[in-house]
């Protein structure tokens, strides 16, 4: 398709705007080009002193006085910029005057407890400091506030229940709707049939059928009955009140509120950014999970722009589940549903579509990842077969079929997660159930396996940096890893907070290593030589983390992230 448009935002009809970030529906075209109104990049006023802030104030309640670490956002009126900042242990907030351009903005805020006093808050930033105190009143609805990990902190439960929540529920939606809702033990168990027709790619808001639907079947497996009474006993099927206590995480304090989060949002209300990728350039490409749609984000302009490369395979969902560039900057994309990836050409803005070789692999393969070698040739998974194929673009030929160990295909569980690949071409392969890497040699096709130190680890994303050294988001083990490929040694860090369950980790030139996870709207840092973590807090409950990425071409290095169940692409940027 080669449709285009240019599409200002504009509120809907009747719509008060009041929250930061709130989306509108965008038609569905092959082509999508979507501005931002009143960017927040701003020339400082004349009149305003150098460091003055252009909008500041206080925030504050009747039960504690001035309030640290509370987040704040200010949209622009018919902008789809936010941008947020975190009040400091005195209460006060203070956005940079080159971040606000003078306008009429919306107010936000975070605060686990807490509502705005002034539910439709809005502040006009002007050619002078805009001094604005802002005042909260406790919540009438906690649950709904509630990240992933304050559940998992607040239910009753065994480890292992816990864990089979932490690592099912929370990939389609927030665990709100799991504990919010009445279904007694048999309502639970239709339930569970329900959702087993409704691909991993779906939200909560976008179901999406998986091509291996089969409405009319009910089967159930060993311990859904156990499972179904667990929730039934936990949720609100027996009453209107919770029988547990809700407990919930301390607001930011000290350098975890030194803090501007940047958020774009993107043309589609219901947009999936799985993946979210810097190029040399600037630019953030990222990819659609639920949609075979590839977009560009330039931030300088806050111009998004999206192709649409519709499935092709009939009755398959075309979304797309990994994003990776090639030397030239053109991005390569996985189907999450089918044996299919796709090359778009940056320069002529068209889709070539792939596919392993159909006498190779099973019907039921999927292509869920891809990894590019220095010289643009490309490992693709198999993740049925526990295959990896390699495959040259430049001749459209595949060089060879490559099984992973055997420990890996005869002795389940195993399960290939993210791949990558080093200096060398050779591919590594993240065993999520197996908790190892496993590694095939790109000239002998040699497969070895590299179990983690710790048990249960679950690695699942990675990034390699310039030593050859894999960064490893270890979800259930809710450690960050390192694996130096040349030693085969490892290292491990337990991350300090509770469920944070790292989904990827990419390292910083600066040294530091970023991470994110679906269930604590956390963004992390780590700082290697000391160990330290810092904990920047999302602007939106449920934001859904999955890859995360560092842009480290301009002087400080920039952390880049879609927030997959809000449809926007944000950038963190810590103030030290």
């Amino acid at each position: 398709m080669n449709r285009s448009f240019v599409e200002n935002r504009e509120p809907p009809s009747g719509s008060k705007d009041s929250a930061p970030g709130m989306s509108l529906n965008a038609k569905k075209i092959g082509l999508r080009l979507w501005l931002a109104l009143g960017l927040f990049f701003a020339v400082v006023p004349a009149g305003m002193a150098a460091g003055q802030p252009a909008l500041t104030g206080i925030v504050s309640s009747d039960a504690e006085g001035p309030m640290g670490g509370v987040l704040v956002s200010a949209k622009r009126m018919n902008s789809i910029v936010t941008i947020t900042v975190v009040t400091g242990k005195d209460g006060r907030y203070a956005f940079p005057a080159d971040r606000l351009a003078p306008g009429d903005y919306q107010i936000g805020i975070r605060a686990v407890g807490y509502d705005l006093a002034t539910p439709d808050l809005k502040v006009t930033v002007g050619g002078k400091q805009s001094k604005t105190d802002i005042k909260l009143n406790k919540t009438k609805n906690l649950p709904a506030q509630l990240s992933d990990a304050e559940w998992l902190m607040s239910i009753p439960g065994t480890p292992k229940q816990k864990e089979w929540l932490s690592t099912s529920c929370v990939f389609c939606h927030s665990l709100t709707h799991v504990l919010t809702s009445k279904y007694d033990a048999e309502g639970w168990l239709t339930t569970f049939n329900r959702m087993s027709n409704w691909s991993g790619s779906s939200a909560f808001f976008k179901p999406v059928l998986s091509p291996w639907a089969n409405h009319e079947m009910i089967s159930f497996t060993k311990g859904d009955e156990e499972q179904a009474k667990y929730l039934a006993s936990i949720n609100l099927s027996t009453g209107p009140e919770f029988k547990f206590e809700l407990k919930t995480m301390p607001r930011p304090q000290g350098d975890d509120t030194k803090v501007i989060i940047t958020e774009y949002d993107l043309p589609r209300h219901d947009a999936e950014p799985h993946d979210a990728v810097s190029d040399k350039d600037g630019m953030i490409w990222y990819c659609d999970f639920a949609e075979g749609i590839v977009g560009r984000l330039n931030p300088k302009t806050g111009e998004v722009k999206e192709w649409e490369d519709p499935s092709p395979r009939p009755g398959f969902p075309g979304g797309f589940q990994a994003l990776e560039l090639d030397s030239q900057g053109n991005p390569w994309v996985t189907r999450h549903e089918l044996n299919g990836f796709a090359k778009f050409d940056k320069k002529t803005e068209k889709f070539t579509n792939m596919s392993l070789p159909e006498n190779q692999v099973s019907p039921k393969t999927r292509t869920t990842f891809l990894a590019i070698t220095p010289d643009d040739k490309v490992w693709v998974k198999d993740n049925v077969d526990f295959k990896a194929f390699w495959f040259d673009p430049h001749t459209g030929r595949y060089l060879g079929r490559n099984q992973y160990p055997d420990d890996v295909v005869k002795t389940p569980p195993h399960n290939i997660y993210g791949i990558r690949s080093d200096s060398k071409g050779n591919e590594y392969g993240a065993d999520i159930d197996g908790s190892g890497i496993a590694r095939i040699d790109a000239e002998t096709g040699k497969a070895t396996y590299y179990p983690t130190p710790a048990p249960n680890s679950g690695p699942r994303r990675m990034h390699i940096d310039s030593d050859d050294r894999l960064w490893i988001g270890e979800y259930y083990a809710n450690k960050i890893a390192r694996f130096d490929t040349r030693t085969g040694q490892y290292h491990e860090w337990d991350h300090p907070v509770n469920w944070f369950s790292p989904y990827d980790v990419a390292p910083a030139k600066d040294g530091n290593i970023w991470a994110g996870g679906m269930s604590t709207d956390l963004i992390s840092r780590m700082n290697l030589k000391t160990g330290k973590f810092n904990n920047y807090l999302m602007p939106r409950v449920d934001t859904n983390v999955r890859r995360v990425d560092v842009d480290n071409t301009g002087a400080r290095p920039v952390f880049w992230v879609g927030e997959n169940h809000q449809s926007k692409i944000a950038k963190v940027e810590p103030l030290e």
